[in-house]
């Protein structure tokens, strides 16, 4: 089934990215669960996934600069974090959230409790 918009068209959905960091406890299994979580959200949001971005603290932030590259490649609005902390500090008191915002326009959009 497919959805449709007000012309009869088919309607338009918006694309998405993630983006989580693994913390040294988390399990490949939680981080798994985790993006299938984000998936999930995302999906009932009416969004398209393209892709998760999983930051791994040893690489920090080479996920996270792979992201921006692509938000702006692909001029993606959304982007779908577990909570905002994973959008912390970058370094020299920037957070990645406002680097985002400053780079992309993007939003960020929580899919737990805490938002942006």
């Amino acid at each position: 089934m497919s959805s449709t918009g007000s012309s009869g068209c088919p309607a338009q959905l918006t694309s998405a990215v993630g983006y989580l960091r693994q913390y040294p406890s988390m399990t490949c299994a939680q981080l798994e669960q985790t993006a299938e979580q984000l998936a999930l959200f995302a999906h009932r949001r009416g969004l398209v996934l393209r892709e998760v971005f999983v930051e791994h603290l040893a690489t920090d932030p080479a996920a996270f600069d792979a992201l921006v590259k692509v938000v702006n490649r692909r001029d993606i609005p959304v982007i779908v974090v577990p909570t905002h902390a994973h959008l912390s500090a970058v370094g020299g008191g920037e957070t990645k959230a406002s680097r985002l915002k400053r780079e992309t326009g993007a939003y960020a959009l929580t899919a737990g409790g805490s938002t942006p």
